[in-house]
């Protein structure tokens, strides 16, 4: 029960955690990671019926979870690897 608690806490703490505004490149590459892991998982699991998610919401996925500023992230994107970024964003 006690560790139940302990978990339900970081949740609630995580969840309410703000947007990091400062942005390393170690940042932006745990979210790629966590983008490609997502891309080949969709990837295998997706059915006829329902395809996998599009990059741009695996990529903006993986921001929320590590809380990223959206257009921060995207701004380092496309300055570090603008061809992913034109794959994910066409010509924003």
């Amino acid at each position: 029960m006690m560790y139940f608690r302990i978990i339900l806490f970081s949740l609630l703490f995580v969840s309410c955690a703000p947007e990091r505004q400062q942005i390393e490149a170690h940042d932006l590459k745990r979210v790629l990671e966590r983008f490609s892991q997502n891309r080949i998982q969709t990837g295998i699991v997706a059915t006829d019926s329902k395809g996998a998610p599009s990059d741009k919401v695996l990529f903006e996925e993986a921001c929320e979870v590590y809380r990223l500023s959206l257009p921060k992230a995207k701004e380092m994107l496309k300055s570090q690897n603008p061809s992913l970024f034109e794959s994910i964003y066409g010509n924003e």
